[in-house]
């Protein structure tokens, strides 16, 4: 799966398994930094808790619809 393909129907969020805080990742910011083409496992392995600074390549790609249909997505653990 590209970074594009996420930019319509779907979130990301990255999950830090050290600190368990859930953060969602600014698709839109991504596109501006890297190729439309980046396969999300590239953005995987880059991913750093911003919080204790942890690198973590646990993210979620959640199908949340398109547009104004779009749902929000609350991960509880």
């Amino acid at each position: 799966m590209l970074l594009n393909d996420l930019r319509l129907r779907f979130q990301l969020y990255a999950l830090c398994s050290a600190c368990d805080r859930m953060e969602a990742v600014n698709i839109a910011a991504l596109l501006e930094v890297l190729p439309a083409d980046t396969p999300v496992d590239t953005i995987r392995r880059r991913v750093r808790c911003s919080s204790c600074q942890c690198r973590t390549e646990d993210i979620r790609i959640v199908y949340v619809g398109e547009g104004e249909r779009a749902a929000t997505f609350q991960y509880r653990s």
